[in-house]
């Protein structure tokens, strides 16, 4: 097999398991007994880290060191901004703080989910998104905020 050939295929396999874990929705949905549909899930849930290591064999470490390197200088240009207007920081705060909050009172009051179980998954799939995107609208000054939390050392300094 050419050098192209195994690198194509090691591309193909790293997209199959970055596409598989979405495939427990449709797992989820399905008539199947719950044992059938927790081991199928938790397959596709793995996927990419299944499919990670056929990947790397038939491409090789040079080439899956390259993509990964591309990879990460993509997620570089993601960076949120470092310094975010007053509002944009509140409008932040509001897209973290208000999922979380319904998600732990609705642990202890189930009746304010949807009935339908896909619905739910839905519902909590929207909540997710929307914390997360918060995260990129607070800003990279509030993903410091964050990384002094877990550094021992770190200390506040409020502004005059």
């Amino acid at each position: 097999m050419s050098a192209d050939t195994r690198l194509k295929l090691g591309v193909a396999l790293l997209i199959l398991g970055l596409i598989m874990p979405a495939g427990t929705i449709a797992v989820a949905a399905t008539n199947w007994p719950d044992s059938v549909k927790t081991i199928v899930g938790s397959i596709l849930v793995l996927g990419f880290e299944i499919m990670l290591i056929p990947a790397v064999a038939l491409m090789g470490k040079e080439n899956y060191e390259r993509i990964r390197d591309k990879a990460k200088g993509l997620l570089k240009t993601l960076k949120p901004a470092g310094n975010v207007s007053s509002t944009r920081y509140k409008v932040g705060l509001y897209m973290l703080v208000c999922p979380t909050l319904y998600a732990w009172i609705a642990s202890y009051a189930p009746s304010w989910l949807p009935q339908d179980y896909v619905l739910r998954v839905w519902v909590n799939i929207g909540l997710d998104l929307i914390t997360l995107a918060s995260l990129f609208v607070l800003g990279g000054d509030f993903w410091d905020k964050v990384r002094a939390l877990f550094l021992h050392n770190a200390r506040v300094v409020v502004p005059s």
